[in-house]
């Protein structure tokens, strides 16, 4: 972390390092930033009532993602480039995607090695968060593919004649431009609307997991980053220790995340690789090393329905939490970021959440299912590195 932002604003004309090496150490010092993070919030929530501890779990828990998209579209809105807000929704989708799919597949074929059948018992508040924040995140685009104006471009004559077929190559849906009344006058009330019930939902599995039933799922508030998910019960800082820590790493966060979005334009022009591709891999994964590292430790101690539960409720903050708040964001600071996902994005997403409840649905886990969660998440990411890059990048 010292070396990343020595290096980074003190060689500010890139004299010793170059774009792509201050880019790569800005997302390395993610990760032990992130441990910290949690560590820090997982001592707070340890000392303090209900209410604290589920403030501090929603305030805190996505702030390591949250800090790198909001520099991101801040940057992408002075420089015009509606390239950055692609980006923030690949890394959003790949989150999404990977921890629904990978972060459980992975968990299943190591813990299946050691442990030839295990049992998870976490088809409960999970799934059902699961289903409602897909389906409330994706909600507007359905809404603007159905109403959106069609626009195609690169349209041949096949036949030569003024009346004959035409064939496109490229074809939209254009709510801005062409369309604007339609975006402003329903597609945006009802995101605003979704951004509004989305948190008040995963409240309410926040106060249903931790509080009234937290004997069904035996989860305690000292082991809970977000809902149903554990780290060590021991509190390992003082209060007001964790509090200094916490803030000290949200800084230096702060400082990374806008490093890595300075140093990342040169990699975006000049790489031959899909942005797609780079959004929903190094952008989305990187940051959530420390939970699936945490995930495999859980799984090898047969304690799968734990790992389940991380990348689980990773998603579940995704939609519910990070999305959300980009878009009130937007309200106080105008960016290009709108809740209108790339069709790409709607289908990984919606076939991720279904084959991962489908794999789930009797609660014993094997390292063959593991093997299919892992292989369907590799051919989404063929299809992501062989789509071509989004439209303006």
């Amino acid at each position: 972390v010292l070396v990343t932002l020595v290096l980074g604003y003190v060689d500010s004309h890139n004299c010793l390092t170059s774009s792509p090496v201050k880019f790569t150490l800005a997302l390395l010092s993610i990760m032990p930033l992130s441990y910290y993070i949690g560590m820090a919030i997982a001592s707070i929530s340890a000392q303090s009532n209900f209410a604290v501890g589920a403030v501090v779990n929603a305030t805190f828990g996505s702030i390591t993602e949250l800090t790198f998209y909001i520099t991101a579209l801040i940057k992408g809105s002075r420089e015009g480039n509606r390239c950055y807000a692609e980006i923030v929704k690949s890394a959003l989708t790949g989150t999404l995607v990977g921890c629904v799919l990978f972060v459980p597949g992975l968990c299943m074929v190591i813990g299946g090695i050691r442990h030839q059948e295990q049992r998870s018992r976490s088809a409960g508040v999970g799934s059902a968060l699961l289903f409602l924040s897909v389906g409330g995140v994706f909600a507007p685009t359905l809404f603007s593919k159905v109403y959106g104006k069609l626009v195609c471009g690169e349209c041949h004559n096949i036949t030569q004649n003024l009346l004959g077929h035409y064939l496109c190559h490229n074809c939209h849906f254009d709510l801005m431009e062409n369309n604007g009344t339609l975006y402003y006058s329903h597609v945006q009330p009802l995101v605003y609307t979704v951004s509004l019930l989305l948190p008040a939902a995963y409240l309410i599995g926040l106060f249903f997991t931790l509080k009234t039933h937290s004997h069904i799922y035996d989860i305690h508030i000292s082991d809970c980053h977000m809902p149903g998910h554990h780290h060590s019960a021991v509190v390992h800082w003082s209060r007001w220790r964790a509090l200094v820590i916490l803030l000290l790493s949200t800084l230096c966060m702060s400082a990374c995340a806008d490093l890595a979005t300075e140093h990342i334009s040169p990699i975006l022009t000049n790489s031959t690789i899909s942005q797609y591709f780079i959004g929903v891999t190094v952008l989305a994964m990187v940051p959530e090393l420390p939970e699936i590292v945490n995930g495999i430790q859980f799984a090898l101690e047969n304690n799968l329905s734990l790992s389940i539960e991380i990348g689980n409720c990773i998603a579940v903050q995704v939609c519910m939490l990070q999305i959300p708040i980009l878009v009130l964001f937007t309200i106080f600071y105008p960016t290009n970021f709108t809740l209108v996902f790339s069709d790409l994005h709607v289908y990984a997403s919606m076939f991720s959440v279904v084959l991962m409840n489908y794999i789930f649905m009797d609660g014993k886990c094997d390292y063959f299912q593991g093997t299919v969660l892992v292989m369907v998440y590799f051919i989404l990411l063929a299809v992501y590195f062989f789509a071509p890059s989004p439209n303006g990048c």
